[in-house]
């Protein structure tokens, strides 16, 4: 089994450390914090930040690879990337938007962009809250650009703590900053985690796609239901 390689620069701009993290490195750095002062930086994604799921009866169907969603819509994704054929929670990414306040040092002379997700979970019993591991911007719906948590708190992109413990219809919303070269652009979220043989989870090849030519502009979402499998 592999471990998802999931945090990656798009062209010139290098991974973290000159590496590309796997495994525990890379649960590190997806969790990692900065006690830096937060940016005062004011919003500037014309996607809503959050949405509000609606969980359907009865067993929700996995979202297969290959999916192709509009922003707003929500997919069935394994739990934990590490476990693909484990517990399942749905994903909702409503949008990606060009950041602002990211430090220099952060971006490398690229750019910034603001990717907001909600995360909702599916388990009957309080269970460990649903990780955003696989998650990444893309110039072109296959190739992940270098995707992490803020690097300094963010007002346009809150990356707060993530319940300890979740259960069935309990939500979070959370920002991931994505990076590109300065001559690209990210239009697009994938779910690419390769964590296993079995061609049913290798989204690493064929990956989960978000995008839409144009931004939505309520305040909010509305509800969404699972995106069919197949």
């Amino acid at each position: 089994m592999t471990s998802p390689v999931l945090l990656r620069r798009t062209r010139a701009l290098r991974p973290v450390g000159g590496v590309l993290l796997t495994g525990a490195a890379l649960a590190t750095a997806l969790t990692a914090c900065s006690t830096s002062e937060p940016s005062t930086a004011p919003a500037t994604s014309s996607f809503p930040t959050s949405a509000s799921v609606t969980v359907p009866a009865g067993a929700a169907a996995r979202t297969t690879p290959g999916a192709t969603l509009d922003f707003g819509a929500t997919a069935v994704l394994p739990a934990n990337a590490f476990a693909p054929a484990g517990a399942t929670a749905m994903y909702t990414v409503t949008g990606i938007s060009p950041g602002t306040g990211v430090p220099d040092d952060a971006t490398q002379g690229g750019k910034a962009y603001f990717i907001y997700l909600t995360v909702t979970a599916l388990s009957v019993k309080p269970a460990v809250a649903p990780t955003v591991v696989g998650f990444a911007g893309s110039t072109d719906g296959r190739t992940p650009a270098l995707t992490l948590p803020p690097s300094v708190p963010l007002t346009a992109c809150a990356n707060p703590e993530p319940p300890e413990k979740m259960k069935r219809g309990e939500s979070y919303a959370t920002c991931l900053v994505a990076y590109a070269d300065p001559d690209q652009e990210l239009g697009s979220v994938i779910y690419w985690a390769d964590t296993t043989g079995d061609a049913s989870y290798d989204f690493k090849s064929d990956p989960v796609v978000w995008g839409t030519p144009t931004p939505v502009s309520s305040a909010s979402a509305t509800p969404n239901s699972p995106a069919p499998a197949g």
